[in-house]
């Protein structure tokens, strides 16, 4: 009886001996990894789609009508997976990074959308920041947080793979080296042929790319100039490939450099006609002051929301006083390099392909020079310097300013007044106005001076210990950070008053370009008006001459330095004289319209015979300078010469007189 008890039992040891065999035989593993990647990464991303949107929702609406756009976006993961798995040779530890890896893609992408009102493009990939820049964006909570879920799910993975590992062992290298090499040939293989195909998932853009072929096949809507309807109905896999790099612009029709020459001499001339009028040495004992205050907007424009108080009278009654208007700008909630990027350049980012997200990331970088008003001021014996009173690992401006053409350039660490208020995480707009004032005074030659303020960036909530109270707000958080978003812009109203007396108490002269770069993402459940979105107050102020009151109408950002000039009394070169026609024609500009001086939007069909000229001229020059060969890349912004005799001499005598004379800021 014994014996056939223990012959049942030794038959099932048997089976069982077998069973695991079969299991841990090279073709089962083989179909078990295979299988196994493939759930790995429909359920990455699936925690992507449902990290991106915070809405199960969404994740439910996906599965049910874009199914097949997502099965293709959860292709293109696990093409990313078996490249990981074949390339470290551990299938739990692979696991581990996906999903940690999915995670901060995940988040960064909500929080960007929340702040910026933006999806997370490729291009923001390359950005690098340091922990104190984290911890200051997401707070020290969280970032632990992320710390403590990373290293648990990295640890999880081990821990599996390790008792797993004691089950499944792989081939001894020493009793079956043929398995064992074989092992190490497929891995080869397989990450081999993951690099070809990521590859070609790379170039998504390029003519018969199968996979973009694929997403149009199965119903994949691109919105060209709404990235967050891209990532939300075509998934966020696909926004991410519909944003890969690419050239920023297709040549403009008669690209050449004859067409560039005939262009050069047709502004030239109209440049010297400008300048008949203008004084040459305008800029000879002139600084020229830019001034992006971040997030500086207009809260009582809104009448749905009340607020106590006015958060900007000495701006509004200087306003009234002097050349100003309202800039539009192409980003809501965001954007803050490509404005600077466009004051700069006078290039607008409406007339790039939509796949140039940030030109500080993706244009200005792979170039040694970049050109820019910096070579038009120095061209006037001007020296030039750049401060953004925050870190400089933002939009890669470390590397941006030099390439510009900034002789100097600073961020928060070189800056000697660092004042904040009250429990506020960035540098004060009053302490960013006092360092300007000393690092003039300490400069021998006139300064063009390029300035990015910090203090109103969002989150605003919580800053201030007395918020100015709002009513009419969507929900208690909204209005909370408007409260104290409102007490910010008071404090910038303060601080640009004692700029500008500081200003005048010196013996310099200086002209003042000042403008908010957006609206804060405050009021996306409002209902504010889409145009109103886009509107932020900018104005051109000099402490010398005498200023008449102008209400200008929207304009885009690229014309600024035109307005600075005029303010000035200075010539312009063939480039501002393009832009100063084209501003009759298109004041402000978007990527789907453009807006009259009235303020109507209209398509680009309905540009005159003339604007339409003008504007193919501005595309051919903004495609030499940009991405072409750059045929007019000097003349482009230097002053044309020309012998204007005695008439010369008179405007520049009249000018040189009425210089000697200041006005006081209003107060």
């Amino acid at each position: 009886m014994g014996t056939e008890q223990e012959n049942v039992t030794e038959g099932k040891r048997r089976v069982r001996r077998k069973f695991v065999r079969g299991l841990t035989s090279p073709g089962a593993v083989l179909v078990g990894t295979i299988l196994m990647t493939l759930v790995v990464a429909v359920g990455a991303n699936l925690w992507l789609e449902l990290w991106s949107s915070g809405s199960t929702g969404h994740v439910d609406r996906v599965l049910e009508h874009e199914l097949s756009l997502f099965l293709l976006g959860s292709l293109v993961v696990w093409i990313f997976v078996v490249l990981l798995v074949a390339a470290l040779g551990r299938l739990w530890l692979s696991v581990g990074i996906v999903f940690v890896v999915t995670g901060i893609l995940g988040y960064a992408d909500q929080r960007k959308q929340a702040i910026l009102t933006e999806p997370l493009f490729p291009s923001d990939l390359t950005f690098r920041p340091g922990v104190g820049f984290l911890s200051q964006m997401v707070g020290v909570p969280v970032l632990l947080a992320a710390v403590l879920l990373a290293a648990g799910l990295l640890g999880g993975s081990l821990l599996l793979g390790h008792w797993l590992g004691r089950r499944f062992r792989r081939p001894d290298r020493r009793t079956q080296p043929v398995l064992a090499w074989s092992f190490v040939g497929a891995r080869v293989v397989v990450a081999l042929a993951a690099v070809v195909s990521l590859t070609h998932v790379m170039q998504f853009h390029a003519p018969g790319n199968e996979l973009r072929s694929a997403y149009d096949r199965y119903g994949a809507h691109w919105r060209p100039w709404h990235q967050s309807r891209n990532y939300r109905e075509n998934g966020v896999v696909a926004g991410m490939l519909y944003n890969l790099p690419m050239p920023a612009m297709a040549a403009p029709r008669g690209y050449s450099e004859a067409t560039m020459r005939r262009i050069l001499e047709k502004y030239s001339a109209s440049a010297r006609n400008v300048n008949r009028d203008r004084n040459p040495e305008a800029l000879a004992d002139v600084n020229v002051v830019s001034v992006l205050s971040e997030s500086f907007a207009d809260p009582t424009r809104f009448h749905k929301v009340k607020l106590a108080e006015d958060p900007i009278p000495y701006t509004r009654r200087l306003m009234s006083q002097i050349p100003s208007g309202r800039m539009l700008t192409p980003q809501y909630g965001g954007g803050t390099a490509n404005i600077e990027f466009s004051v700069l350049t006078g290039m607008s980012t409406s007339q790039f392909r939509p796949q140039l997200t940030t030109p500080y990331q993706m244009l200005v970088p792979n170039y040694s020079e970049f050109p820019s008003a910096v070579r038009y001021f120095e061209g006037q014996g001007m020296t030039s310097e750049a401060l953004h009173s925050f870190t400089s690992e933002l939009y890669r401006r470390a590397e941006v300013y030099p390439v510009l053409g900034f002789d100097k350039i600073a961020f928060q660490d070189d800056m000697s007044h660092r004042d904040q208020i009250d429990k506020s995480k960035y540098i004060s707009d009053d302490a960013t106005f006092r360092e300007v004032v000393d690092r003039l005074r300490a400069n021998t030659k006139p300064t063009f001076f390029n300035v990015v303020t910090m203090q109103n960036h969002f989150p605003a909530g919580g800053k201030y210990h007395d918020p100015i109270p709002a009513t009419g707000m969507h929900n208690a958080e909204d209005q909370r950070n408007l409260e104290h978003y409102a007490r910010g812009l008071a404090h910038s109203d303060d601080a640009l008053a004692e700029f500008l007396a500081s200003l005048k108490a010196s013996h310099e002269k200086t002209v003042v370009l000042f403008y908010g770069d957006h609206v804060q993402a405050v009021w996306r459940h409002t209902g504010m008006p889409p145009l109103m979105r886009h509107e932020t107050p900018f104005f051109v102020y000099s402490d010398f001459g005498r200023q008449k009151p102008e209400q200008l109408p929207t304009i885009s950002p690229i014309y600024f330095m035109n307005h600075v000039l005029e303010a000035a009394d200075a010539p312009v070169s063939p480039y501002y004289a393009l832009l100063g026609e084209l501003e009759k024609e298109a004041p402000a500009m978007s990527h789907e319209y453009f807006l009259t001086a009235d303020r109507h939007r209209l398509p680009w069909d309905f540009l005159s015979s003339k604007g339409k000229e003008l504007m193919h001229d501005y595309r051919l020059v903004l495609y030499d300078l940009s991405v072409g060969r750059r045929y007019t890349e000097k003349a482009m912004f230097e002053v044309p010469d020309e012998d204007l005799g005695g008439e010369r001499t008179q405007v520049a005598g009249q000018a040189t007189s009425r210089a000697t004379r200041r006005e006081a800021p209003a107060r």
